[in-house]
């Protein structure tokens, strides 16, 4: 039965460490080759890119985003003041 329990517990740390470490790694490459440059880019874009639509959902979010579209969209000053 502690057998048993033992494996199960074993199998399933496992299997939680080889789904946590999706992100790739780098270092298996020569600091100065494309490859590495390649795979810091990659990472490097994929980051950035989940900032950018986190900054632009609190921009819509905060009612700026509104005022901004209205000021594009208008043709004089004045159309701005009115509301």
């Amino acid at each position: 039965m502690i057998y048993k329990i033992l494996v199960i517990s074993t199998f399933i740390f496992i299997l939680s460490k080889s789904a946590s470490s999706s992100e790739t790694d780098c270092s298996q490459f020569k600091k100065l080759s494309a490859k590495y440059i390649e795979c810091n880019a990659k990472k490097l874009k994929k980051s950035s890119t989940k900032k950018v639509n986190i900054g632009k959902k609190k921009f819509q979010d905060s009612g700026l985003g509104d005022k901004f579209k209205k000021f594009k969209k208008s043709k004089t000053l004045s159309e701005v003041i009115k509301d």
